[in-house]
Order: structure tokens, then sequence, then C-alpha cells
């Protein structure tokens, strides 16, 4: 399954109607594959954006720097937001707090390249050609240290991830048994011990990425979210294990 895939299945699974994306025009580049059929909003905030910039797609919120807190509406909320970021720490970890604050309990967040597999793409800084940079490190980060959050990441398209927002009485409920699970997680503990040194985190990283992740395959995504494809998804998604593509 591609980004784009997870995100219509989780769409019409959800019946969501409201799906904001933000991502830079390297990033993303697949808002035209999100069906709007069943979506009442279907908005794109762009950054680091020239202001003659198109691509034939809506841009509905544009900024030309970095900065994008002045673009949205905080009394706006969205039932699914992707986020593909610029993918440096501090630009993909303000995307995913921004996606927070304009979510509604209960809705998702799905984040694109949480795991990486080529060291060499994963430099902290930009690079020319592909680069993941530490858009991984941000959201392990992210989904490890908001106890109302639950999080997994699907085996494809370069990690998919996936934060669901818990309904508040669901989120206070569980919240006490929660932050005493993400106490006594080891690889929480151990990633944040690591990260602290200031050392290289990509080897970590690869030595404990199922359990940091929470790394499921597509097979298992769609058997958690209940979620049966189309035919010809079906047949796609067969071609592609084959193919291994």
């Amino acid at each position: 399954m591609r980004k784009f895939d997870i995100v219509n299945a989780l769409i019409a699974k959800n019946r969501y109607t409201k799906y904001l994306e933000i991502c830079t025009p390297s990033t993303g580049l697949r808002f035209s594959r999100v069906d709007e059929s069943a979506l009442c909003w279907r908005h794109r905030l762009l950054y680091r954006c020239p202001a003659g910039y198109r691509d034939g797609a809506e841009i509905t919120f544009r900024s030309e720097g970095d900065e994008i807190s002045h673009l949205l509406d905080q009394a706006m909320a969205y039932d699914l937001i992707f986020v593909d970021p610029y993918h440096t720490f501090e630009c993909s970890m303000r995307d995913l707090q921004t996606a927070l604050k304009m979510l509604r309990p209960g809705g998702t967040i799905v984040v694109h390249d949480c795991s990486p597999k080529d060291k060499q793409l994963c430099s902290a800084s930009f690079r020319a050609g592909s680069w993941f940079g530490v858009t991984y490190c941000a959201y392990i980060e992210f989904a490890l240290s908001d106890p109302s959050l639950v999080h997994y990441t699907v085996d494809s398209d370069c990690g998919c991830g996936v934060i669901k927002k818990l309904p508040r009485a669901t989120a206070t409920a569980t919240a006490t048994m929660t932050e005493k699970d993400r106490r006594s997680n080891e690889f929480a503990r151990l990633w944040f011990n690591e990260r602290g040194r200031q050392r290289d985190i990509f080897d970590f990283f690869c030595q404990h990425r199922r359990e940091l992740l929470n790394l499921i395959s597509v097979k298992d995504f769609l058997e958690r979210e209940n979620i049966v494809l189309p035919r010809f998804w079906q047949w796609r998604e067969s071609l592609a294990t084959i193919l291994q593509i």
C-alpha cells in the first residue's frame, strides 16, 4: 500500500469528512490521489513554497518560509491529517504538534517516512537527491511522549505512521495506565537515553525498529482496522508482493 492508499482506506472506514495535508513542494506529492468524493474539506498546507509555485492541485494554505502558525484557524478541526514534512527534526516535530492541535478527538494522523532503511539518506540536515532526514526521530519521540496517543507503523512505502488521538473520555480513563506503561517501556527509556547522549541514533533505531515503531505488516493493518480492500486493490497488493515493490 502507498501512503495515499492508507489515507483513503482510513477515510472510507471511519467515514471521515475533513482532511488536511501538511507538506512541502518536495514532499507529499500525492494530494490528488486522496479521494475527495466523501470529503467536505480536502485542504492542503504547503510551506517552503514559492509564491509562483503551482502543481495543478489546490493549495489551500501557503507559506514561502517555514512558519505556518499564522495560516491555520485553531477553531477548525480535522478528522484525518497527513503529515509529510520537510525532514529536519524541528520541522517534523512542529508539523506533528500542529497536526495534533488541529485534530479532533478520535481523529487520526498519518505520517510518511517513519521507517527509513538507508543511513546515508537520514542526515539531520538537507542533502540533495533522496533525503528522509530525521522525521523518524520526531515521530518516535512525539508518539512516545503523549499518553493520550496510540501509534503503530505500517511497514510499507518507507513506513507510514498512524497516530490516533483517543476520545476525551477514553483518554481520561486510560491516562494513568498508559503513563505507567510508557515509564516501564524499556525501549522508550533506552531511546530517550540514547538521544540524550547526542549520539548517531540510526543504528540503535535499526536494532529496535519494530518495537519503537510498533511496526506491523499491511495485512496486520487491514485486520487491525477491519478494512476490506476493493477487489482491484487486492489484485494490486498481490502483484506488488510478488514483484516486491
